[in-house]
């Protein structure tokens, strides 16, 4: 039986202590060189030591994803999962050694520190969050960090979807297919999304009217009840307009429970193109936002920030995808 390569093998082979090369296999390497480190990795790889961890891969790229809500990447289909999802399939390629993890802005300052300090720990050289509270506390630290989906922030580069557009490919679908009043189920109406569909219905000639402009709690299960206490309304708008998906699927049960169904009695439009959509009875009429392209997006802005250069902000292109959850009219 071949003997096992041990750390004092390898360190004897490099003629340095063998402290050192516990340090760099266990990812202590703080102090230690970078020519050094390579050496250790190199040797150890080729001498087939079996306790070797997963470790950065020389020349990689060490990228973290912030996020404060795990459960958008663990539970529930979002937008920001199927990015997620992209993003580890193209990192390899493009040698980037990627990790999750979860990191709450509205926590202690004391609680915040700690996890800066773990992830300081792993030497990352780019972070990226959809949060711009995160954003701006890695940013006064000196940190590199790409602000993805989540607002606007001069100090980093920013990579969003063009949310007015997807308003405006949404309304101008709604008018196409011959509807004339468009309600708008949206958490919130402070977004761009939500002014690209008023504003390029109101121009074709529809209204959007304020009563039927619901906000409900993002909640599946307040959605659901949401939406079936307000659609017990008389003269429904014929189409809404959904800020997303996920959205779409309480909103169906919601109206359902007054004897609604989508087509025939009102229509839908969402947006995000979430996976489970396409799948549903019936399938849903979405502006897609083009996750994938949009994490090929993201891989170029962590290596131009990684290089140190000045932010940007981009707008990834959205496009509609026609199913059956709009009913026309004409």
């Amino acid at each position: 039986m071949a003997k096992k390569t041990t750390i004092n093998d390898i360190a004897g082979r490099l003629g340095i202590s063998a402290s050192t090369v516990s340090f760099v296999l266990n990812k202590r390497e703080q102090g230690i060189s970078e020519d050094t480190r390579r050496k250790v990795i190199e040797t150890a790889i080729a001498m087939n030591y079996r306790k070797l961890p997963k470790i950065n891969m020389l020349g990689w790229l060490r990228v973290a994803y912030l996020t404060p809500h795990i459960q958008y990447f663990n539970f529930y289909t979002s937008f920001f999962a199927g990015v997620y999802n992209h993003l580890q399939q193209k990192a390899a390629e493009a040698e980037i050694e990627l990790s999750l993890h979860e990191f709450k802005p509205d926590e202690s300052i004391e609680k915040q520190y700690s996890q800066l300090r773990k992830l300081q720990a792993m030497d990352i050289d780019v972070y990226i969050c959809s949060n711009n509270a995160i954003a701006e506390y890695f940013i006064q630290r000196g940190l590199k960090i790409i602000l993805s989906q989540g607002g606007r922030n001069s100090g980093c580069v920013n990579v969003f979807c063009d949310d007015y557009t997807a308003g405006k490919l949404a309304a101008e679908y709604a008018f196409e297919t011959g509807h004339r009043v468009a309600g708008m189920i949206f958490p919130s109406a402070a977004t761009p999304r939500f002014a690209g569909f008023v504003e390029a219905f109101s121009a074709a000639g529809g209204e959007c009217p304020e009563k039927f402009q619901w906000a409900p709690a993002f909640d599946h299960i307040k959605i659901e009840e949401f939406v079936k206490e307000h659609s017990r309304q008389k003269n429904l708008p014929s189409i809404f307009y959904c800020f997303a998906d996920n959205i779409m699927f309480p909103a169906i049960r919601g109206f359902a429970a007054n004897g609604l169904t989508v087509p025939e009695h009102v229509s839908l439009i969402g947006t995000d193109n979430l996976y489970w959509g396409r799948f549903a009875q019936p399938a849903f009429t979405t502006v897609d936002l083009c996750e994938e392209l949009f994490a090929e997006k993201l891989i170029e802005a962590i290596k131009h920030t990684a290089a140190g250069k000045p932010p940007y902000q981009l707008a990834v292109p959205v496009c509609l995808l026609r199913r059956e959850t709009v009913k026309a009219l004409y």
